[in-house]
């Protein structure tokens, strides 16, 4: 089935309450039960029971959020959610699935880049978050998606400005910068959402990399762009299924390669926009090593960006020192003990350097308690 390029997004109708949810299953008790659950939550529900039918529902309705079944005749869900979204890829995708396993997760993840991965039977409560969550999600993209499409307008418009107009030029470019700020910190914010710590672990991020920018003798023009690139660095991480972001545990080398894919998606998340170019270099190069055994593309030295290096040094230290599900935190000592053996193999030795001065002169405002004097 030939589908149309997709229209942008309608603003003013992708909201939770008056959202569109597709359900698609080749059982009807399916598709009646979770109408059911969903019921009072403000949502418009469609359904259809097989993937074709879907595809036919997309074209003529605007629908924010998909939930499939995986086996189904005619075509398979991993398939009908890859064609989804190469229709139109912010609508939100869910794969509801009674014969989980590794193989069909990793495909779903891989192909269809979906948002979340469930499991029948499921429960009610979870359902519902979920599909909160994916609506958020979906508005979100539609939002940032305005956004890069304004600015693409507007900049048009500057080119045609008289001279004269500097003034008016200047005030139209400051307002542009901040709607794309404030949409690149939402965008952040959602992919960071499944962290109890978000806004905190964004924040630490963004102070210490300022602060290791100009130690390092960037002006601050420079140094307050790599800031804010830096909490981009794991927006890949909106595809990347809660059990395996939250397991308290050693992931496997399975769970460890689809976690590994957060870097590409990351970089494809911020499109190609020349303003996005140092948040993409972070994005995807924040997990490379300095000895070349890093991640995705097994750069070395100075082949990685200056930024990801700065951001892959102080992403370390902060994973380090607070708590998460697999390990507890970290005492900073500990922490730097630990990394000043990693300089060289892991990290940067110019850039560790920096950071620890930093620490050291109390420069980055998440710094926290003193317990560096030794280095």
């Amino acid at each position: 089935m030939s589908l149309p390029q997709a229209t942008a997004c309608n603003l003013d109708r992708v909201e939770r309450r008056n959202s569109t949810v597709l359900v698609v299953d080749d059982e009807p008790n399916i598709l009646k039960s979770i109408e059911r659950t969903l019921r009072g939550q403000g949502l418009r529900i469609l359904t259809a029971d097989s993937g074709p039918k879907g595809l036919a529902l997309i074209k003529d309705t605007e629908v924010n959020v998909v939930v499939s079944d995986n086996h189904m005749p005619a075509m398979d869900g991993i398939t009908f959610l890859e064609r989804v979204r190469a229709y139109d890829s912010k609508i939100t995708r869910i794969m509801l699935t009674g014969h989980a396993s590794v193989d069909c997760a990793q495909q779903a993840i891989n192909r269809s880049k979906i948002f979340e991965y469930l499991t029948k039977p499921w429960n009610n409560e979870d359902l519902k978050t979920t599909i909160r969550r994916s609506i958020d999600h979906n508005f979100l993209l539609c939002e940032n998606h305005r956004l890069q499409k304004l600015t693409e307008s507007q900049n048009k418009e500057l080119l045609h400005l008289n001279k004269t107009l500097q003034s008016r030029v200047r005030q139209r470019t400051s307002q542009l910068d901040n709607a794309v700020r404030e949409g690149l910190l939402m965008l952040a914010l959602a992919a960071e959402a499944k962290d109890e710590d978000t806004g905190n672990h964004i924040k630490r991020i963004q102070d210490l990399t300022r602060a290791t920018c100009k130690k390092m003798g960037m002006e601050e023009v420079t140094a307050e762009k790599i800031a804010f690139a830096s909490i981009m660095h794991d927006v890949g991480k909106i595809h990347v299924p809660d059990n395996i972001l939250q397991k308290k545990g050693k992931l496997t080398e399975t769970e460890m390669d689809v976690m590994k894919q957060h870097t590409i998606a990351g970089e494809k998340i911020l499109g190609k926009s020349p303003f996005y170019e140092i948040a993409r270099q972070i994005a995807r190069s924040h997990h490379e090593r300095v000895d070349g055994k890093g991640y995705p593309d097994g750069l070395s030295g100075n082949n990685i960006a200056l930024p990801a290096r700065i951001v892959c040094v102080i992403d370390v230290f902060d994973a380090l020192i607070h708590e998460r599900p697999y390990k507890a935190a970290w005492s900073k000592r500990k922490a730097l003990t630990w990394m000043r053996e990693q300089v060289d193999r892991q990290f940067d030795r110019a850039v560790f350097a920096a950071f620890v001065d930093v620490l050291r002169d109390g420069d980055g405002h998440s710094s926290g308690e003193n317990d560096i004097g030794f280095i």
